[in-house]
Order: C-alpha cells, then structure tokens, then sequence
C-alpha cells in the first residue's frame, strides 16, 4: 500500500491515541499531588514520552527500509531471543486498555440512553467491526476527528464550570481543601504518579504512522511528536487544573462523577465520552492485530529454522515467501552489506545471520488477506465474550499498565535506541554527531526511567491495590 498519511493526519490520530479516557483521571491525581507537583509531573511524562516516541522514529531510520519498522523488527535486529516477550507486552497493553473500554461502553450507556449493558456492548460492534476492518491506520483519521470533538467539548465543559463556579462564587460549596505548592497525599503521590506516566502512552500506533507517512523524514515524525505531544499536554493541563480548583479534595477519580448528573450539558459530556472511548477502541486494536501478527510470524520462524536444522539444510534465505517475513532486513548491495557488518561488530555473526534472513515486508505487507481476518475476527470475538462476563478487572488492567505501558513507551524506546542510534553513520565509515551520542546515552536513561517506574507501579499495585 502507498504510504498516505500527512503530518496533519498523524498528528491528529497520534494524538488521539494518547489522549483517551485517562484524561478524566488527571484531576485526581492533583488531588494527591497538589498543583505544582502535578504540573510538573505531567511535563516530565511529556518529556519523556516525547523523547521516546522520537528515537523510535530515529531508530526506524536504521533498518535498510524504513517503511517496514515495527517493534518486531527492531527486536528481532537487538534482542532477537526476547522478541515474543517484548510482543506480549504489546499485546496485552493493547488487548488489556481496548477490553476495559468495551467494559466501559456497556457500563456508560445504560445510564445515558437505557437499556441493558450486554445490548449496548454488542451494538457498539456495528461501528467499531467496521472500523477494526479497515488496514491502514490513516483511514481512521476522519473518525479520530470525531473523538477529538468530544474530548475537546468534555474539556470545555470542565473548564467552563470551573470559570462559572468561580465568577459566580458557588465554588466553596463543592470545593474542598486545594494545596497549591506542596504535596497533598505523600501517600497518594505514589499511587497516582502511574496514572500521569500511563496517560501518555501512545508509542503503540507510532511505527504505523511512521510507515504511513509520504514523508517520513526524522523532522517530519519529530514534528508530529512535538506537535501531538504539546497538543496532549494542552489537554491534560487545562482539564487538571480546571477540575482539581472546582473541586479540590473532593475531586473523585473520575472527574465527570463530581458534576450534577441531572444537567443536560454533563449528559452530553458523558455521551461524549462514551462515543471517545468507542472510536479510541479501532485505535488501540490496530497495533494489537500486528502484535498478533508479528508473534505468529516469530513461530513460524522458529518452526522452519527447526526443521532446518533436523534436516541439516541451509540457513533460511532471501527465499522464503514473504507472508511470514515482517522485517525488510535482507542484504541486497554493498551499502546494506557495510550496514548488516556494522551491526555484527557490535551485536556478533548472529546479528548479521537475523538480518540477512528476517525477510522483508512491513507488518501490513506481512500479513496476507486471510490472516488480516482471522486474526481480527479471534480478537474481537475473545475480547468482546470477555467483555459481557467481566464487571470489572481493574487489578488486571493496573498490572497491564505498569508493564506493558512503561515497556512500550520507555523501557523498549531506550534499549532499542541506546543499541541503533549511530549505527548508520558507523556503516558508512563516519563518526557519529556528538548529537547522536546525546541521544544514544539518554536512551539509556530512558530505559532506566521505564524499568524505575515499572517496579514502582507495580510495588503501589501491591500495596494499596486499585481502589
């Protein structure tokens, strides 16, 4: 497929995909944290969020067709052996974040428009199978836009009640107590940090638009990330600071419960945020197809490499058939040659064996009609039967976002770009930038960052639950 995206249309799904559902939760981690710590840890998220979408895209530059990055085709080029394990985390993050918003489609709707809660989870099939249909994640701008609408009036809503309590003086009737410059709740600090880190996770779609995107230059994906990252910065901002100085210490963790349910202006925000969730779902199944995809393909690798070796053949080539071959890694001239022995000076003759006979393709061009449906019909089948039978899994899915989140967003970025950053300039015989070397020895940063904030999650997790 032709690459189409523009840096329009990137920007607006790759700010979809970060700003969701948890932006409702940001006010109340300012609970806890008081405004200016908050402030902060929400630009700290931006920052590293950011910087690890960027050496994503960086490292996309490294393989000998950038068009066909993915997170498997970069693990299989550094950490080939962890390549299912880094896989299942993508799988279960997206897997995990999309059956939690099914559950809170059958439990928004009922309220809104009645009903029963299985009716309206097995109604939203009708937009969201179509949706899920559709190959190319550029194809779901236009129903990104819709969601942007509806975050944007959820936001205004928050914003205008904030200026209305104020200007009015009621605010000190359902304002509790507001700390400004020092921490509310150590306690809660802790517990709400992850809910700030995990609201930027977005590095899931980021090679699909990397792919996409007619120009995929280093400065046109550095652009969409700054512009989506200051975008959904915006965002998190404006509906923190608004919601915690309406309601203070009595900001719940869902900040639409504090307002009047029998206002007409919150029924709309709330059908707002059930029509967000339900066209963020395509957004959050997309890469989950691929994982799928990528791990079906790393079996059949492995089950061909086996037969092989039983059967003392040759290593595989160039000419095993491409519908099992994700990564574009194949060594076709001298240039890709000098590319493969820069890698195997750093990584050994096993590097250079995994790049010769990864295959090629992109995680799209991967993947043939057949499986595309299969695979997509499994998924929606499984999760939708676990969405009628589960209430609620909020242990499951804080587990999933401690690991599958903090892996994806920073942990991966950094081993990824701590490893291939350079490694271009060092094929063709140059010295790497001292800016590259920069940004090489922050990856390591990040991946330390990532692995810190992981353990601490998952130690919060332990020690106060989900509630």
């Amino acid at each position: 497929m032709q690459p189409t995206g523009t840096v329009k249309s990137s920007v607006i799904n790759l700010v979809k995909t970060i700003v969701g559902a948890g932006l409702l939760a940001i006010p109340y981690a300012f609970k806890s944290d008081g405004v200016l710590v908050g402030v902060l840890l929400v630009l700290l998220a931006a920052i590293t969020s950011g910087f690890g979408l960027i050496v994503l895209g960086k490292c996309s530059k490294t393989l000998i067709n950038p068009r066909d990055s993915s997170f498997f085709s970069l693990c299989m080029l550094t950490y080939p052996s962890l390549s299912p394990l880094f896989v299942l985390a993508m799988i279960t993050q997206c897997f995990g974040v999309g059956l939690s918003y099914l559950v809170l489609i059958g439990d928004l709707f009922p309220g809104l428009l009645g009903g029963q809660r299985d009716w309206w989870i097995v109604s939203s099939s009708s937009v969201v199978v179509p949706l899920c249909l559709l190959k190319k994640l550029d194809s779901l701008k236009y129903s990104s836009i819709i969601g942007l609408l509806a975050l944007a009036y959820l936001s205004l809503l928050i914003l205008s009640t904030f200026v209305y309590e104020y200007t009015s003086g009621h605010y000190e009737q359902v304002r509790g107590d507001v700390s400004w410059w020092s921490v509310y709740d150590f306690t809660g600090l802790t517990s709400t940090f992850s809910i700030i880190i995990f609201a930027y996770t977005g590095s899931m779609n980021l090679f699909s638009i990397v792919n996409e995107l007619r120009d995929n230059s280093v400065r046109n994906i550095s652009t969409v990330v700054n512009r989506s990252i200051a975008i959904a910065t915006t965002f998190f901002i404006v509906v923190a600071l608004a919601g915690y100085l309406t309601f203070g210490s009595n900001t719940l963790g869902n900040i639409m419960l504090n307002y009047d349910d029998s206002s007409i202006y919150v029924h709309v925000g709330k059908f707002c945020l059930g029509s967000m969730v339900l066209l963020t779902f395509p957004l959050l199944f997309h890469p989950c197809r691929i994982a799928v995809n990528n791990l079906y393909v790393w079996v059949e690798l492995q089950r061909e490499k086996s037969a092989e070796s039983h059967q003392e053949c040759e290593p595989l080539n160039a000419n095993t058939p491409s519908s099992v071959r994700p990564i574009s890694l194949s060594v076709q001239d001298s240039e890709s040659r000098s590319l493969a022995n820069s890698y195997g000076a750093t990584q050994g003759d096993d590097a250079i064996e995994d790049l010769e006979t990864a295959g090629n393709g992109s995680p799209q061009a991967g993947m043939t009609d057949s499986r595309f449906y299969v695979i997509t019909a499994l998924l929606l089948t499984v999760m939708y039967a676990l969405a009628l039978n589960v209430d609620s899994f909020a242990t499951v899915l804080a587990f999933v976002g401690a690991t599958g989140s903090t892996s994806i967003s920073f942990t991966l970025p950094g081993l990824f770009g701590y490893k291939l950053i350079g490694t271009d300039y060092l094929a063709a015989g140059q010295v790497i930038p001292p800016s590259e070397v920069f940004y090489k020895r922050c990856s390591f940063l990040l991946a330390w960052f990532g692995l810190i904030v992981m353990f601490l999650s998952l130690y919060v997790i332990y020690m106060y639950g989900t509630d």
